[in-house]
């Protein structure tokens, strides 16, 4: 069995996971900040904006901003697992830990009963 390299791999997987969940974050915020900024210059125009050639802009922008909110729930749907990940591998570590502890506490009495019992 190969030896894992040093350091503590579960923490670095939790790091991994949590720079993934900032930068979808990030991300996120920035595409809802530019849709809003888009809206606000978009509404003036649009009141400007008559007849066929004006619906079919307005159709267009509601079309991009629906389009722009599936990519936005999708973010934030996978932020959702990634936190969901992360809380697994905490879980997952420490129950590792109360087994490997379990483990411990087993051999040492086992020990001491074998040196008291010959």
């Amino acid at each position: 069995m190969a030896t894992p390299p040093p350091g503590n791999t579960q923490s670095s997987n939790q790091s991994e996971n949590q720079r993934g969940y900032n930068a979808l974050f990030q991300a996120r915020d920035g595409v809802t900040r530019a849709q809003n900024d888009v809206k606000t210059v978009m509404e003036g125009l649009i009141r400007a904006y008559g007849g066929a050639d004006g619906a079919a802009f307005q159709s267009l922008l509601n079309e991009w901003s629906g389009r722009v909110d599936v990519i936005t729930r999708s973010m934030g749907e996978m932020m959702q697992t990634l936190t969901e990940t992360g809380q697994a591998q905490a879980r997952t570590q420490a129950e590792i830990n109360d087994f490997i502890e379990a483990a411990r506490r087993t051999s040492i009495s086992q020990s001491t009963q074998n040196r008291l019992n010959p």
